[in-house]
């Protein structure tokens, strides 16, 4: 599985270094979250906002995008009775993502989350799959790198961070400590059952 992943990162990164970007080597691995690249990855031009993000293709497609927050102050929106909050890192190209329970569901949650890098007339939306936030740690870093040219050899600067979510449900996983203990209960069952006959 892990190889199928790595595989299809690499195809898509030279996939979208070659078509249509031109000097753009624009790629999964420009944004990373706890030490890993993204899952998928699309650069567009104009404004991020919920709409254009759940009008993207491929990999994002599925449950509505929720904006959660964006590196300015007073834009964070909850979510399954989770609070995100993103800001900039100490150093350039660094991130801080952190959350803490709010409401209902609460933690832990299960989350395909998109980072968005607004700069100059484009951005990059980076899609981070089936990611657990859980009530220790209550954040998480990353790195992003601006990989595109402003009409010419000069990278943008950093207009802004966004981050958008969707939950992933899941309660049509049975989880291991029921399956456990079934599984420990038909044994003793069945071990009380033979050394019954065997007596």
């Amino acid at each position: 599985m892990k190889s199928n992943i790595f595989l299809t990162k690499v195809l898509l990164s030279v996939i979208l270094s070659t078509t249509g970007l031109g000097a753009h080597a624009f790629s999964v691995d420009d944004v990373t979250y706890n030490g890993l690249s993204a899952d998928a990855a699309q650069y567009l031009t104009g404004n991020d906002s919920s709409t254009s993000i759940n009008a993207l293709g491929g990999s994002f497609i599925g449950d509505i995008w929720t904006f959660l927050d964006k590196n300015e102050a007073g834009s964070s929106t909850e979510i399954e009775g989770v609070t995100f909050n993103v800001g900039l890192g100490i150093n350039s190209g660094e991130y801080t993502l952190s959350w803490d329970a709010t409401g209902t569901p609460g933690l832990p949650l299960t989350m395909d989350f998109v980072f968005v890098d607004k700069a100059g007339p484009s951005y990059g939306a980076y899609l981070f799959e089936a990611e657990v936030f859980t009530s220790n740690p209550l954040s998480g870093t990353g790195t992003f790198d601006i990989s595109w040219t402003n009409g010419g050899t000069n990278t943008p600067d950093l207009s802004h961070i966004s981050i958008y979510g969707r939950a992933i449900n899941n309660s049509e996983v049975l989880e291991p400590g029921p399956l456990s203990l079934l599984g420990m209960g038909l044994l003793a069952l069945g071990l009380t059952r033979r050394k019954q006959q065997t007596s």
